[in-house]
């Protein structure tokens, strides 16, 4: 395991500029990753700025404890679900904090792990989960396409992927596993290539991407964790306190939107939301589909 992450975060200045750390005050990065919002905020909000910072996957956080020792106790790491924001943050003294940010991409280091099983340009065990802290119940993708039924796996394909060709999909899917078990990510993304058309998307992404999207969001069941997590979040900030989210699809975007409009005590700062410049996105390419959205505390 490296000690360094390889992940670049996006948006890194306008979270910053949004939440406006500043010294003594107490945020939240419910989504720890590669470490540079947690770290950002620690330098900004020093000489005695906290930060408590959110993973499920234990290979992220000992990284980050390498990396942020020397900020000592104002930093505190924790290996759980953000979805038990409100329970951690009241139990380590961050209510009421004076921001938050979720960063919903998932890492380059966790795409890049292929016991993960989490990207097709590898092959690894079809796993998904982001850690074992990401659902409670141990599902994993292999679980999925192994042991549900043809129409449940449409049902997530459609909804989670929006998938078009769900049906063929899941069709091919029920086929290969009468055969064998589906074990593998390369096999998963042999399965879904030849059950669509051979000019899926006009070549514009790989045939699998939105069904391993899917089946992410479906293990470690990510958009009702963000409906909590974000409901929390509103819950525990102090006034004036800001919320930062950066968003990658439009399932979870369309998420925050609803959560920021339809809390009377939030106040939206992002009629629409911060992209990247052009120069962001041609330095870090995965940057292209980010959506920062903001809100404030009444």
């Amino acid at each position: 395991m490296s000690s360094e992450s390889s992940h670049v975060a996006v948006l890194t200045e306008e979270v910053m500029t949004a939440l406006r750390p500043h010294s003594s005050g107490k945020y939240v990065d419910c989504t720890l990753g590669g470490a540079t919002h947690t770290e950002n905020l620690l330098k900004l909000s020093a000489p005695q700025g906290r930060v408590l910072s959110f993973d499920v996957d234990p290979v992220a956080l000992n990284r980050a404890r390498s990396r942020l020792k020397v900020y000592g106790k104002r930093w505190l790491g924790i290996e759980a679900n953000f979805r038990n924001l409100l329970q951690k943050a009241k139990a380590n003294g961050f209510i009421p904090c004076d921001g938050i940010v979720f960063d919903l991409g998932f890492s380059s280091d966790e795409l890049a792990d292929p016991e993960k099983g989490l990207s097709f340009q590898q092959d690894g065990p079809l796993d998904m989960r982001l850690g074992l802290q990401a659902n409670e119940n141990g599902l994993t993708a292999s679980s999925i396409v192994n042991g549900w039924s043809r129409e449940e796996i449409e049902d997530a394909l459609r909804e989670y992927g929006e998938e078009r060709y769900a049906r063929r999909i899941a069709d091919g899917l029920i086929a290969a596993r009468k055969n064998a078990r589906i074990n593998r990510t390369a096999e998963l993304a042999d399965i879904v290539s030849s059950s669509v058309p051979r000019n899926y998307e006009r070549g514009r992404i790989h045939p699998a991407t939105r069904t391993f999207q899917a089946l992410r969001i479906a293990v470690n069941d990510e958009l009702q964790a963000l409906r909590e997590a974000l409901e929390a979040a509103r819950r525990i900030l102090a006034p004036h306190g800001r919320l930062a989210v950066i968003s990658f699809n439009s399932l979870e975007d369309r998420i925050v939107k609803r959560a920021f409009k339809a809390a009377d005590d939030l106040e939206v700062l992002t009629k629409r939301p911060i992209r990247p410049t052009h120069e962001e996105v041609r330095h870090n390419p995965r940057a292209r589909s980010a959506k920062l959205r903001v809100a404030e505390k009444r």
